[in-house]
């Protein structure tokens, strides 16, 4: 099931669907939109805020990510910033389902065993922190997608997503982007 499907209701119109997939905004960065991805919302955000992506995606495509150091880089401060971590994928139920607010997270995992989930008939379980930007939910049910390096997820304030789950029982190490976007 498509994420525009888990968050509006509704599919996607096959205008945001086509423009997603065509890759024009990309600046450069050759790395697919995860298909669960809102294709309204990303296009919607994206032209409300089009200076701000194609900075975001050009600096992407300048990038070798498998190189980075692990840390974070303020692009456009208060309004966007990257961060690459390395970590060990937790077990479903020892992370929480989230949503935030005031920014949208673009997650790329390069490596590791992991998955990213949507989360359907949420209750409140952390009360909305606006100084961290985050609510934690338990749900009812979650969506379940592979992470990898096909694909970046883009995470709205619609989606109640549940991040860094370690894909099957195998430890090992993910390394992932996260960039953070300011969401109008």
């Amino acid at each position: 099931m498509a994420a525009a499907a888990l968050t509006s209701g509704k599919p996607a119109s096959a205008d945001s669907r086509k423009w997603m997939e065509s890759g024009e905004w990309n600046n450069g960065w050759n790395v697919a939109v995860h298909p669960s991805v809102n294709a309204d919302e990303f296009y919607g955000q994206y032209t409300k805020n089009k200076e701000l992506w194609d900075t975001l995606f050009s600096y992407l495509a300048t990038l070798d990510l498998d190189s980075l150091p692990v840390g974070r880089i303020d692009l456009v401060p208060g309004r966007c910033w990257i961060k690459m971590s390395e970590y060990t994928p937790r077990a479903a139920e020892d992370v929480n389902i989230e949503q935030h607010h005031n920014f949208i997270d673009l997650q790329y995992t390069l490596r590791g065993n992991e998955k990213m989930g949507y989360g359907h008939d949420v209750r409140v379980k952390h009360e909305y922190n606006p100084k961290k930007d985050v609510a934690h939910f338990d749900a009812d049910s979650v969506d379940w997608y592979v992470a990898g390096p096909e694909a970046f997820f883009l995470f709205f304030p619609t989606d109640y997503h549940q991040p860094s789950v370690r894909l099957t029982d195998e430890p090992g190490v993910s390394r992932k982007l996260v960039c953070k976007i300011e969401y109008l």
